[in-house]
């Protein structure tokens, strides 16, 4: 090959300039395919093509080539996130873990109690005797499809969207008499469409009042399958069975045997015919020990979306004022949210809830809630007839993700070695003022 010159000719590099220019273009490469892009050293945190198994594709929600280039130019220039190196890790492992129907909960970038379980029952289910917190073995990081590159995309905001916005009512007399329970607000509408909490929302957006939110408007979003879809409104003829069907082709297939639920950790659990664990989400329970089910066996006996509720005086003895039966009509405010799955046991169910961020922290009067988008998922996996296992105190087992946190990580030194170097989420509790701490 030729000597590398100056454009003008008039300066040759030496060959200690050409191997620093050499070195610098092939460190650049490196970062440019996301080989270095982990300053701490994450040797599996590379940039990897989203694939079938991801929540939607990387720039599914982005701009149509039909948009101005002033939108273009506008979103270009917006402050960047205000996620740290930290906080990418666990937002990408939490949407794969959520993408492959182990539910973290609600999405907050901080890897605390729901998601480090729902990776250790992952890992306990597809690779036995495996640590997942081992940061120098990538089986599991590779079939999650961790995509740390790419944990949020462009999404703007729809007319849909904006109309599934209305009156927020307060009171169970005026909820009664409207129409449909729907979304606060738009801030409301897509938290809930993007499964995260409203801090992360704000730090995806540092500079946007999400109060201000309007259709049109382009912001950053967790990149995690939408709920409902785009441009699709719970409200409208067809907006559920809509819904349902991206959820069912747009996840790894499960076709539950039978539902554990949990009452000490607040976990249902989905077992197919041969035992094998494919899906875990987070739930409430009954506020008060004496409302909990008293059996141990059950089944699911009616199945509805977009259901009303009927308000009983007897169940809500704080609320005083109303001797009559209310009829709630649907919508994602709702207080059994958009999916009622009823045991046979009165007045008990597994169904959604209209505050998605308090799963797991409050009570209920009986039932087990789940957030809408986690709801609707279960929805798909069972049936009429399904068998529900209660597991409380009086009925202790040895859980499954007990055995795997004893699975075999090496000394205790090579254990602290893996913490300093910060290449896998953290095994340790760490992010107590986290909604997934709660």
């Amino acid at each position: 090959m030729g000597e590398i010159t100056a454009m003008n000719n008039q300066s040759v590099l030496t060959a200690g300039e050409r191997w620093s220019l050499s070195f610098f273009i092939i460190m650049a490469a490196m970062v440019v395919g996301g080989l270095l892009w982990a300053p701490d050293g994450m040797a599996y945190g590379r940039s990897r093509a989203t694939t079938s198994l991801s929540p939607i594709g990387v720039n599914s929600l982005g701009a149509s080539s039909g948009e101005s280039a002033a939108n273009a130019a506008a979103a270009a220039s917006e402050a960047p996130p205000h996620l740290d190196h930290k906080q990418r890790i666990a937002l990408a492992w939490q949407i794969a873990l959520a993408a492959n129907n182990f539910s973290p909960g609600i999405l907050d970038a901080s890897f605390g109690p729901n998601s480090r379980r729902a990776l250790r029952q992952y890992a306990n289910s597809f690779f036995p005797g495996v640590n997942p917190f081992d940061r120098h073995d990538p089986r599991i990081f590779d079939a999650l499809h961790v995509d740390v590159a790419h944990v949020w995309v462009w999404y703007t905001i729809s007319q849909t969207d904006q109309d599934a916005v209305g009156t927020e009512h307060y009171h169970w007399l005026t909820m009664a008499a409207a129409r449909r329970m729907p979304y606060a607000s738009l801030e409301d509408c897509i938290l809930e469409k993007f499964h995260c909490t409203r801090a992360l929302l704000q730090r995806l957006n540092p500079h946007v009042p999400l109060s201000q939110l309007q259709a049109g408007q382009k912001i950053r979003v967790p990149n995690i399958r939408p709920f409902p879809g785009p441009d699709v409104d719970f409200g409208v003829p067809g907006g559920m069975a809509a819904t349902l069907d991206m959820d069912r082709h747009g996840y790894p297939p499960v076709k539950a045997a039978y539902l554990t639920i949990n009452f000490q950790q607040r976990a249902i659990r989905v077992f197919n015919a041969n035992n094998q664990e494919e899906a875990l989400f987070k739930c409430s329970i009954a506020a008060h020990k004496q409302e909990l089910p008293s059996v141990n066996d059950a089944k699911i006996a009616v199945i509805a979306v977009n259901p009303n509720y009927t308000f009983i005086p007897s169940s809500w003895p704080e609320v005083h004022g109303i001797n009559r039966r209310l009829i709630i009509p649907p919508g994602p405010r709702n207080p059994v949210g958009v999916v009622w799955m009823g045991l046979n046991i009165p007045g008990v169910g597994i169904h959604g809830n209209p505050v998605p961020q308090y799963i797991g922290i409050t009570g209920s009067h009986g039932c087990f809630r789940m957030t809408n988008w986690d709801a609707v998922h279960l929805f798909t996996m069972i049936k009429v007839g399904t068998r529900v296992v209660m597991i409380n105190a009086g009925h202790p087992v040895v859980e499954a993700e007990d055995v795997g946190e004893q699975a075999s990580s090496g000394s205790q030194h090579m254990r602290r070695h893996h913490r300093k170097r910060e290449r896998w989420p953290t095994d340790g509790a760490q992010q107590a003022q986290s909604a997934d701490n709660r």
